[in-house]
């Protein structure tokens, strides 16, 4: 709170991180809690949904299919009625084609130096203290993202299928309290994941009409890629 006002007082543009959980979506989705961030003086957000990383975390916070939906469609009615911009991680994956993870146009480096395709993506082969952000590109575990990306035709489905990913290249566990087998995170999401596909495709194939435009232009962009 002291840290906005500060930024509040100096003019200095600044936004908030938020992560939606099964006890909380309601919440920080509502307009009285994005009309209290405008009022900090936040120019945008983030809403990152939460994933069970680590041996501890507790599946029971993941979102379920229904508060999904809710907050694709209440983020998007957010955006053209409030002066602040809210990004939402997962659900906005159709407007950058899918998943940027992996060198496409995003990776992530931790605390310890690992270098690792996304910051939900605990799992790396290259750390930055001897290996270059290009040669971690050029290493199994990006080339592996980069030949599979789209990674789905439906951009609201964005995220890996991490197993074949992490096993074929041989790529360890970079979680900061205790490694965790990539088939066990797995394993808690594969629920969410099977439930959140039907309402997923419903709501792709009743928008991307509608975007019609929009999405051919995406296409040329992913030609150009795929020649380069």
């Amino acid at each position: 709170m002291n840290a906005m006002r500060l930024l509040k007082e100096r003019k200095i543009m600044f936004g908030a991180s938020l992560c939606s959980t099964a006890k909380n979506i309601e919440t920080i989705g509502s307009e009285e809690y994005v009309d209290w961030l405008t009022e900090q003086g936040c120019s945008f957000s983030w809403i990152f949904t939460y994933v069970p990383m680590g041996k501890d975390a507790k599946s029971e916070l993941m979102i379920s299919s229904k508060q999904r939906e809710w907050m694709y469609s209440q983020v998007r009615k957010l955006r053209t009625t409030k002066p602040i911009f809210l990004m939402d991680f997962w659900n906005d994956g159709e407007y950058v084609q899918g998943c940027l993870a992996g060198g496409r146009f995003y990776l992530h480096v931790n605390a310890n130096g690992d270098i690792e395709p996304c910051a939900f993506v605990h799992y790396s082969d290259s750390n930055i203290k001897d290996t270059t952000i290009l040669q971690a590109c050029r290493k199994p575990l990006f080339r592996q993202f980069h030949n599979k990306q789209p990674l789905n035709k439906n951009h609201l489905r964005p995220c890996p299928l991490l197993v074949e990913i992490v096993e074929r290249t041989g790529a360890k566990s970079t979680h900061m309290n205790q490694e965790e087998c990539v088939r066990d995170l797995c394993a808690k999401c594969k629920g969410c994941a099977n439930k959140w596909k039907p309402v997923a495709d419903k709501i792709w194939k009743e928008t991307k009409s509608d975007q019609k435009q929009f999405y051919n232009q995406s296409d040329v962009y992913e030609e150009k890629d795929r020649r380069r």
